[in-house]
């Protein structure tokens, strides 16, 4: 599940940080105190307890936006380490200062756009994501979450141009969450497709994602249910 990827993305961070160099004791970032609460909100989540998330997310928030509230450089989340690199080449270019947060805090406020949209707050979910869009730009997830997100709008041709990003976003991915975050954002693409009736392409996108995971059943029922459309248009109606 995407969520689960969030969780791995911020594990890997706070596993991969250089141990302290003995006898000095250093203290714990903040990523690392607030790990626990993280994962008990991911729990809530994965329970269907959104409000319970928001509950231990209010808090994790609130640390993490005290942590950069006086911070005037531009804010990016580096949720791996190419994704840092590039957020650091992209203000480079631009000319402007650019911090790199850890992923902890894209990760909590993921997971609270996510319990939003659990308790059907999309008004408010909408702009957590958006907000997510720019502290990292290349994170495929967030980009398909947001697709998603204007999935229940039914806004098709914006759901399938921020999906079509979610796929070139994917290919710096880490290896580990790559096949995950490609297969998602091939579905996203294939649904928007669907519904804009243009079934060659939306097939294509799921055998895309089939060649990534043959086991991707979601992958599979769409086809079949691009089949079950085809079969109903009329003789005289064509289908791309």
């Amino acid at each position: 599940m995407s969520l689960l990827s969030s969780i791995a993305a911020l594990v890997l961070a706070v596993q991969a940080a250089p141990a302290p160099p003995p006898p000095v004791t250093k203290p714990p970032s903040l990523d690392e105190r607030m790990t626990p609460q993280l994962q008990a909100a991911a729990q809530a989540v994965r329970m269907h307890q959104p409000q319970a998330a928001l509950d231990i997310l209010a808090p994790v928030l609130a640390a993490y936006e005290a942590d950069h509230a006086q911070e005037t450089r531009r804010i990016y989340c580096g949720m791996s380490l190419q994704e840092t690199l590039l957020y650091g080449m992209m203000a480079a270019k631009d000319k402007v200062g650019a911090v790199m947060l850890p992923p902890g805090y894209c990760t909590a406020l993921y997971l609270k756009g996510y319990a939003l949209v659990d308790l059907g707050r999309i008004a408010e979910a909408k702009p957590i994501y958006e907000r997510l869009l720019t502290l990292a730009p290349m994170y495929a997830q967030y980009q398909t979450e947001y697709g998603q997100l204007l999935r229940l709008e039914k806004d098709w041709p914006r759901m399938l141009a921020i999906c079509t990003k979610a796929s070139e976003a994917a290919a710096i991915a880490d290896p580990a969450i790559k096949p995950m975050q490609q297969g998602a954002a091939l579905r996203c693409q294939g649904y928007a497709l669907t519904e804009l009736h243009r079934y060659a392409e939306a097939e294509q996108r799921y055998r895309d994602a089939l060649a990534i995971n043959p086991n991707d059943a979601k992958a599979q029922n769409e086809l079949g249910y691009i089949a079950q459309q085809r079969a109903k248009a009329p003789a005289s109606t064509p289908t791309s």
